[in-house]
């Protein structure tokens, strides 16, 4: 239904009811247990115009295909705000265009005009934009590649990123909120964008964020003005203090399900808080142990699961016993310093080879034994044969 107004405006009317009755229950639960849980509602309906899977913007005809009618996906969005009863912000995923009109090459792309694929951009933004109930736009810095059998890891990196094309549009829209999101993996990377344009209103990071959590953990102090503020009143001091509160979360959300679902769901949102840390893999692999404990202990005997310690001791455990305290126990701010420092040995490194240093001779006299090798076989090969047929 993602290019069906009916059928989005049912989608957000669920959502709307959803929200209604969490907020209730949330009243009632509070009233009766000040220790009651959180029960989370939605804070905005997205429509993603960004979403390049062939299953999606091909047969499904919705996803990046929007892109290519801006009155549907104003529309859609219209649809979206009334099934909602105008109380969830409505926002909208999307690339800077499509290869609508052509067929994609890195040439035929380079030689196309810069301002006529702003334009487009523009005039989809002004469209979906008119009727003002849309004012955030999360922009994919990349055109959609829809004309090819292209996978959505191909979209994410085929086709150049063009920041440029985001940052005018921020600058010429102030009245709305622009992100810009692809190929930004780093807090870093987040700073140096916004400082670069200060009337962007954000920066999408999805998959450098989920690979490695603790590398954002300065966001409050870096990006935000009251940072320091709230990063002081609620944020753990160390990853010690993260698995702590986490396992709380951990133990209610078993006692709630069946842990042999639910354990692994759980374990798995724990498994990157380590990354790039020595033995942070034999932690992941504890992880995954511990997440298939309870499938293997009710296929023994079910009165062995009321014997096992609580699932926050197990994760816990698992992290005191792979890792070391320096790592256990470094702050949010030590760890940013590292990250920084090992960001800047890697471009050294980069520098170094790009300029013909011994790591670009090394690197090319091994391409060349390897090559020399490749032809050396493949001539044994051919004399081989011709013995054989001999």
């Amino acid at each position: 239904g993602g290019s069906d107004p009916d059928q989005l405006f049912l989608a957000s009317k669920t959502v709307y009811e959803f929200n209604q009755l969490a907020q209730m229950h949330q009243q009632q639960s509070s009233s009766n247990n000040n220790n009651a849980p959180i029960f989370c509602d939605y804070t905005a309906l997205n429509l993603n115009c960004g979403c390049p899977s062939p299953k999606v913007a091909g047969k499904g005809c919705f996803g990046a295909a929007l892109m290519q009618d801006a009155t549907l996906v104003q529309q859609l969005t219209s649809s979206m705000y009334h099934g909602s009863q105008g109380s969830i912000p409505i926002t909208v995923k999307c690339r800077i265009g499509t290869d609508e009109g052509y067929q994609f090459t890195r040439d035929q792309y380079n030689a196309r005009s810069d301002e006529e694929e702003y334009q487009s951009l523009k005039q989809f933004i002004e469209t979906v934009a008119s009727e003002g109930i849309v004012t955030d736009f999360q922009v994919h810095a990349r055109i959609a590649v829809l004309g090819k059998n292209y996978s959505p890891a191909d979209n994410r990196k085929v086709p150049p990123l063009r920041y440029y094309q985001v940052r005018r549009l921020a600058e010429e829209f102030p009245e709305l909120n622009i992100s810009l999101n692809g190929g930004v993996e780093t807090l870093s990377g987040v700073k140096r964008e916004l400082d670069e344009c200060p009337e962007l209103d954000g920066i999408m990071v999805g998959r450098g964020w989920m690979s490695n959590p603790w590398a954002f953990a300065m966001s409050d102090e870096l990006l935000y003005t009251d940072g320091q503020q709230l990063a002081d009143s609620t944020r753990p001091k160390n990853r010690i203090e993260v698995l702590q509160a986490y396992g709380q979360h951990a133990d209610y959300e078993e006692e709630r399900w069946d842990p042999v679902k639910i354990r692994r769901f759980i374990t798995k949102a724990a498994s990157q808080l380590f990354s790039g840390e020595p033995n942070a893999k034999r932690y992941r692999i504890a992880l995954d142990e511990i997440a298939g404990l309870p499938k293997k202990l009710m296929k023994e005997d079910p009165k062995l699961m009321e014997s096992q310690p609580p699932l926050s001791e197990l994760i816990l455990d698992a992290a005191t016993k792979h890792l070391s305290e320096e790592v256990l126990y470094r702050t949010p701010k030590e760890s940013y310093e590292k990250i920084l420092y090992d960001e800047e040995q890697a471009e050294k490194r980069l520098l170094f080879v790009a300029t013909g240093g011994d790591d670009a001779k090394q690197a090319e006299e091994k391409q060349s034994f390897i090559q020399e090798w490749q032809q050396t076989r493949k001539e044994d090969e051919m004399k081989e044969s011709e013995l054989n047929s001999m």
